[in-house]
């Protein structure tokens, strides 16, 4: 048994506690949170540090196979020009895919994440993943705008998905994004997400490229296509949000992913739809790709779903949760770090179905611990300077 304290805990259920005991069996399940509500007095083994104690982090979006890109890509205002570098890149020495696979999961760790969303379109990670501690959900993505290869392109998404076995994992069959599947293709998917109810994650709202494409195939991301010599045979809807609701049982718990250009209505409309939407936000990526992040004080404001990922390392340079948190707090002022915490959290577990295990100091729960030092308590929020420490 281990007894963990520090200035203030964050149980992220419930309010911040001064001074607060997290109190963990040698599973590091938790056993207990101790309010001392002001008696302060000394436990047998237990550990103060000088800062903040939350949960352990869940980085809703993620693309691990992609992490031999990092550094390697230029911003180019835009989706199209992004796609079409990863698209130049992607392919490489497979001792360096492995080798950077395995140091992003390493880096996911010592910056206190204990479980991940992962985008998967071919089974590089698969090896370094069955070796983590840490908790996978991976989305097997399918995309393909050529009708001609729907169905083997679902074929083939299904062998994939049939091939990740994890002891500490799950896994779904997902779209990858509004404008990049054929209309068979997303035919396909609609009938297997009909019958399994499983988990959906989409790139969405991402860029205006991907408005303009949908409405009347014009722009950046049609243009890049043509160039190519792909037909465009994209479904007949003229929005992002028509293709969602056309395509995506409203049942599904569904993740829209980044959510950059998402007006207002949009996301009423969204969150009216749907029965469990959640909305992920990528800053880093975000800025790196669009040069701009979402308005996320209007989905605060709706009272929508919020989690937080980081993308891959080809449109960031950190793979840290916390890191994304600083960027939202440093340009979103009037959010709070409760806020922010809970979608860092609480959040993301419930967005991937794992809340009773991890998110939040519950009895019974094994949600790892994250110390933030350097916080600053007079405005309760960390600075540039803060940083997390996993003790459990």
């Amino acid at each position: 048994m281990r007894r963990y304290s520090a200035n203030y805990i964050y149980p992220v259920n419930g309010s911040p506690i001064r001074n607060g005991i997290v109190i963990l069996d040698n599973n590091n399940a938790v056993i207990d949170i101790v309010d001392p509500k002001g008696n302060e007095k000394e436990y047998e083994s237990m550990e103060f540090y000088n800062g903040v104690i939350v949960p352990s982090f869940v980085n809703t979006h993620c693309h691990l196979e992609l992490s031999h890109l990092k550094g390697r890509l230029e911003p180019s205002g835009g989706i199209a020009g992004f796609v079409s570098q990863i698209r130049n890149l992607r392919r490489s020495d497979d001792l360096l895919i492995n080798n950077s696979i395995k140091q992003a999961i390493s880096d996911l760790d010592n910056n206190g994440t204990v479980a991940v969303g992962d985008i998967c379109n071919t089974s590089d990670s698969l090896i370094e993943k069955q070796k983590s501690h840490i908790y996978f959900h991976n989305f097997i993505e399918l995309f393909g705008i050529n009708a001609n290869d729907a169905q083997e392109r679902f074929n083939l998404g299904k062998n994939l998905l049939g091939s990740f076995h994890l002891n500490k994992g799950s896994k779904s069959l997902t779209p990858h994004s509004t404008y990049s599947l054929s209309a068979d293709l997303w035919d396909l998917i609609n009938s297997e997400l009909i019958i399994t109810s499983s988990l959906v994650s989409i790139h969405y709202g991402e860029s205006l490229q991907e408005y303009a494409i949908l409405k009347d195939r014009s722009g950046q991301l049609a243009d890049s296509f043509n160039a190519l010599g792909i037909p465009i045979n994209l479904p007949n809807c003229s929005s992002p949000a028509e293709v969602v609701e056309r395509f995506i049982p409203k049942t599904s718990k569904t993740l829209f992913i980044h959510n950059t250009f998402s007006t207002k209505d949009e996301v009423q409309r969204l969150i009216s739809h749907f029965e469990e939407p959640y909305f992920v936000f990528c800053p880093s990526s975000n800025l790196f790709i669009e040069g701009r992040l979402p308005n996320i004080p209007m989905f605060l404001e709706l009272g929508a779903n919020v989690a937080i990922g980081t993308d891959s390392f080809a449109s960031s340079n950190t793979l840290s949760v916390f890191d994304q948190i600083l960027i939202i707090l440093d340009k979103f002022p009037a959010i709070t770090f409760t806020d922010a915490i809970q979608w860092a959290t609480l959040n993301g577990a419930k967005a991937l179905n794992i809340e009773s295990i991890y998110g939040s100091f519950e009895v019974g729960k094994t949600p790892g611990l994250n110390l933030i030092t350097n916080f600053d308590f007079s405005l309760m929020k960390p600075t540039a300077k803060s940083r997390v420490r996993r003790l459990a």
